[in-house]
């Protein structure tokens, strides 16, 4: 081949004749083809449809695509394609028995290269480093390994509760500071001191910075990498702040902690946690730790994730409490029933209490954590019900769609717990023939949340804890007048209700009794 720049034709000649190239590389590929195009809205050259999808909340463009379009459409964003999956069946078809050419992950040259989480195991791509990661933590969390956390998640659970009731103002700070030592006693041993300790400060620190980033994988510096080299202010002042926190966070959440807890191991007083565990099993004799970065960012991720996610969804269910106080009420019969006022529940209850898991699944659902979930993108060409879906696509699983459906959940807006149960003379039990909640709100596939049977247990036992001592209110001005929370979540990666206030009344002198006897220290956390 001639090198471009002895081409007679010149610069314009160059790229006719480059385009025709393209296209006939392209006609090649797919000659005698019977395959379809996806379906998708008409963008601008260049641009694609970039300029249609909204800066917030964009699940809501796609809910509206998805009626004119399908379950599974098309969008180019900078002439990259994305797909956007809102049905759960095609989302099982796709991301779970075909994982092994979906389950990768896009380039986040935007979160890994500049902002630090290189490590992240959200944002790795396919290899060792991820599968690494995974392994070390299947170990610790895997079904039955989550089990051994059950009386510590509900002492954490109790402890929010008596904060709580000391300063119910305090409720959602209380509830960040409790998800976050979760995380960190299981990941690292450390005890949390104080609402104001610095391993929680950083957690919400690193939290907040990432969502000033916007939506995983879509700045232009995700899309020209390039663009990275200009100066961050030329993206806003915002933007350029939120790098810099973004930057302080990765370090805060992850060297930081591991070089802390490895110091403690070293002189031998280090608590038993994840992270002294793996150092102590992966000292080399020369005093090395083996796959120490591997160790290290795994321990980030029970860190970093626990103190969000799980976050949001108990914020989630005390507002979803104060707006249905008659749901409120059957479930707190259903404890009652069990209970009989003799003591709390633990999570050797759950079986016992399908309405309260059925409100647990409804909170799931209502509102997403996380509501386009994490990209996947597909490593090689596929072809799905007679679509050709190209290699190197930007797979969207949006999870508020499929939380939506009402092909699943009808009437999906109403805050329904009902939906999953079936009843049967006095009794009712769970509906196994319902879309269940857990099965996507956590991802899908081989890229599926490693921590969910940790978080569904620490999250189910916060909700049963708050509803078998607190009746949960919307509270009211000195006139009376009802004092209405704000159900417009934040937008961002993770999504978050707005800041609320609610009442949170003892139910009772008993009850408090038993809170304070089941607590290992009523004054503290």
């Amino acid at each position: 081949m001639i090198p471009v720049i002895f081409n007679p034709v010149g610069l314009a000649g160059t790229t006719v004749l480059l385009i025709l190239w393209a296209i006939i590389r392209w006609r090649r590929r797919t000659a005698g083809s019977t395959f379809r195009a996806l379906p998708g809205p008409k963008g601008l050259p260049v641009f694609g449809n970039v300029h249609q999808i909204p800066a917030k909340n964009s699940w809501f463009k796609f809910k509206e695509w998805s009626l004119i379009y399908g379950d599974l459409f098309h969008l180019k964003i900078f002439g990259n394609n994305v797909v956007v999956i809102t049905s759960y069946e095609i989302a099982q078809d796709l991301l779970l028995k075909r994982g092994a050419i979906y389950s990768s992950r896009p380039p986040a040259p935007l979160l890994a290269d500049y902002a630090g989480f290189y490590y992240s195991l959200a944002a790795l791509p396919m290899g060792d480093f991820m599968h690494g990661q995974r392994r070390l933590l299947n170990q610790f969390l895997n079904p039955s390994a989550a089990r051994n956390y059950d009386d510590f998640l509900a002492q954490k659970a109790r402890s929010l509760a008596w904060l709580t009731h000391q300063k119910p103002e305090r409720f959602q700070a209380y509830n960040r500071m409790h998800m976050t030592a979760t995380a960190l006693k299981i990941a690292y041993g450390f005890e949390v001191a104080s609402e104001g300790d610095p391993w929680v400060t950083d957690a919400e620190d690193m939290s907040r910075s990432l969502e000033s980033l916007g939506t995983f994988g879509t700045h232009p510096i995700d899309v020209f990498p390039i663009l990275g080299n200009l100066p961050f202010w030329i993206w806003g002042r915002t933007f350029a702040e939120g790098m810099e926190r973004a930057k302080k966070g990765a370090y805060n959440t992850s060297s930081k902690p591991y070089g802390f807890i490895k110091e403690q191991v070293a002189k031998g007083e280090a608590n038993l946690s994840m992270a002294s565990e793996l150092i102590e099993s992966h000292t080399l004799p020369d005093g090395s730790v083996e796959q120490e970065e591997t160790i290290s960012s795994a321990c980030s991720h029970v860190y970093a994730a626990g103190a969000d996610t799980t976050v949001s969804t108990i914020d989630t269910f005390a507002l979803a409490m104060m707006l249905h106080p008659e749901i409120q009420r059957k479930a707190q019969r259903e404890l009652d029933d069990l209970l009989q006022g003799e003591r709390l529940p633990t999570l050797a209850d759950r079986d016992s209490l399908p309405y309260t898991q059925a409100v647990f699944k409804e909170v799931l659902r209502w509102k997403p954590i996380v509501p386009l979930g994490l990209p996947h993108v597909l490593e090689q060409d596929d072809i799905y019900n007679d679509m050709l879906i190209p290699a190197g696509s930007l797979i969207l699983a949006d999870i508020y769609d499929m939380a939506s459906d009402s092909r699943h959940f009808p009437d999906p807006s109403t805050f329904n717990p009902d939906r999953f149960l079936k009843y049967e003379g006095e009794g009712r039990s769970l509906r196994v023939d319902v879309c269940n909640p857990e099965d996507f709100i956590f991802g899908f596939g081989r890229r599926i949340c490693p921590g969910r049977h940790l978080a569904s247990g620490s999250l189910w036992i916060a909700v049963a804890t708050m509803l078998s001592v607190f009746d949960i209110a919307i509270p009211t001005d000195v006139d009376g007048n009802k004092i209405m929370p704000d159900i417009e979540y934040e937008s961002g990666l993770v999504s978050h209700p707005k800041p609320y206030r609610g009442d949170f009344t003892p139910r009772s002198k008993n009850a408090l009794e038993l809170l304070a006897a089941a607590i290992e220290s009523p004054v503290g956390v």
